[in-house]
């Protein structure tokens, strides 16, 4: 499928090392992230070293991963940034640690001011919901983002 991949901005600036997208980080998860029409969405593949119980991935994680995604949403559709306010998951199936890919989606599904609430979902290699979340940002001013460093998104088109 041909999305338009997110160029990720801070790629290359002084002391970024953002656990969920810093291609850099030894330990993190070095999500990269694509625009599906409204929906910004990512793919993961799992291995031990995120476990919680035996094979099955931690919810913190889990928990991580949906709000990097949906973070993402932000930049991406209301050229600004935010931060998380409020996060509400529902963990409807494990999650294997042997998956080869897991899909997590996520968009804009209401706002009031500047809270925007994200629905989010993680999807298992088989094409099953297993994790669900609502997430609510509270959206900067752009020119509060811009002092705090904030830069706009590029896109190119490119395959997933």
């Amino acid at each position: 499928m041909t999305l338009r991949k997110i160029i990720n901005p801070y790629i290359g600036k002084k002391e970024y090392n953002c656990f969920g997208c810093c291609p850099t980080n030894p330990v993190g998860l070095h999500l990269e992230f694509w625009e599906d029409g409204e929906d910004i969405v990512a793919e993961w593949s799992p291995n031990k070293n995120y476990q919680g119980w035996v094979d099955t991935l931690h919810g913190g994680i889990i928990a991580t991963l949906m709000d990097e995604v949906a973070g993402w949403v932000i930049p991406t559709k209301l050229h600004t940034s935010a931060v998380t306010s409020r996060m509400n998951i529902q963990y409807k199936k494990p999650v294997m640690t042997t998956e080869k890919k897991l899909t997590v989606r996520a968009h804009i599904v209401s706002n009031i001011r500047n809270f925007y609430t994200i629905k989010a979902t993680l999807t298992n290699s088989a094409g099953e919901i297993c994790n669900e979340a609502e997430i609510i940002y509270c959206a900067m001013p752009k020119e509060k983002a811009a002092v705090l460093g904030f830069e706009e998104c590029d896109f190119k088109e490119e395959t997933l």
